[in-house]
């Protein structure tokens, strides 16, 4: 059986409680110094308890989230102590990977484990574009398992952030250009030349053999950012055949301008359905909610507030 697979097998439709793990990007405000005196960049990993209920009589689903308190391990900080350009730690997303937790780093491309709670371990560089024509780190922005293999892309925003890394069980790396695939993307969702797209979701679905995007941010005017923060959340998912020869969109809920989705995870047991987390950020203010969904476009569970920063990565333990 296929990794993809186990993944999305590894609790059964009779599930109602997960335990879920969230992690933050805090872009500048990552930077910290140590007691040594030693500069490090930090960032939040939160465990949460997830509770799916469905009504009997109506068959209607909904959610809850219990916050673990600190004192009871609900709350670890991370340190890193590598940075490209003074900035480290903006880790924008979180995947099981085997029996393994491993989270991005969307400023260094450093790939790292999570191992007992808080401890990182660095075991790859991912380099932007190919690899090969720029010493940058890739900005990592979405993960997903396909097959056997990881696959890690950006947000494909310029033609670096349009290749994606493959990688196996070892963290071998392939670099792939899906430039073809973005831009179809960007054709089905109708921004025209001058508009953008801005991904930081996806996930493989390999029961149905199709690839799910969720945009954070599309527009079909230039990119300005105090624009794009305040009303440039998106609420269409994208949902695309494994060669992307066949694409289509779907609205989910309605759209609030001012958030956006960071990740999105398919809730295993019931493949239909999908938590995802929903960002805001705002000259400086950011705040996190959590946000469930189905495949056939119906709100599950309205935003639940997180906390005020910005949370990017979401997995089901």
């Amino acid at each position: 059986m296929s990794a993809d697979i186990q993944r999305i097998e590894r609790y059964g439709n009779d599930t109602c409680e997960y335990l879920l793990a969230i992690i933050t990007d805090e872009d500048h405000a990552s930077q910290i110094e140590l007691e040594d005196g030693q500069i490090a960049w930090t960032s939040t990993l939160r465990y949460d308890r997830l509770f799916r209920y469905q009504d009997r009589h109506t068959g209607r689903i909904r959610y809850t989230l219990e916050s673990i308190p600190p004192e009871q391990g609900g709350e670890h900080q991370l340190i890193s102590l590598i940075a490209e350009g003074g900035r480290g730690a903006e880790f924008s997303e979180l995947v099981m990977f085997g029996k393994r937790l491993v989270t991005f780093d969307d400023r260094t491309g450093l790939l790292c484990e999570i191992r007992n709670q808080n401890q990182l371990v660095p075991r790859q560089i991912l380099m932007t574009g190919s690899g090969d024509e720029s010493f940058k780190g890739f900005k990592s922005e979405w993960a997903t398992l396909w097959g056997d293999q990881l696959i890690v892309g950006s947000h494909g925003k310029s033609p670096a952030e349009e290749w994606v890394k493959l990688l196996d069980g070892n963290y071998g790396v392939t670099s792939l250009d899906w430039h073809d695939r973005y831009q179809r993307m960007r054709e089905a969702l109708g921004v025209g030349e001058a508009g953008y797209v801005i991904h930081e979701a996806a996930e493989w679905h390999p029961y149905r053999r199709e690839w799910l995007f969720f945009p954070r941010k599309v527009s079909t005017e230039p990119f300005d950012e105090p624009v794009d923060e305040r009303e440039r959340g998106a609420n269409t998912l994208v949902i695309a055949s494994e060669d992307f020869s066949t694409i289509r969109t779907l609205s989910v809920g309605e759209r609030l301008q001012d958030r956006g989705i960071s990740s999105f995870k398919l809730l295993p047991g019931h493949p239909n359905e999908c938590i995802a987390l929903r960002s805001m950020e705002i000259s400086g203010k950011t705040q996190s909610y959590l946000f469930c969904f189905n495949l056939d476009g119906e709100v599950l569970q309205e935003d639940l507030f997180i906390g005020d920063y910005k949370c990017e990565g979401v997995e089901i333990l």
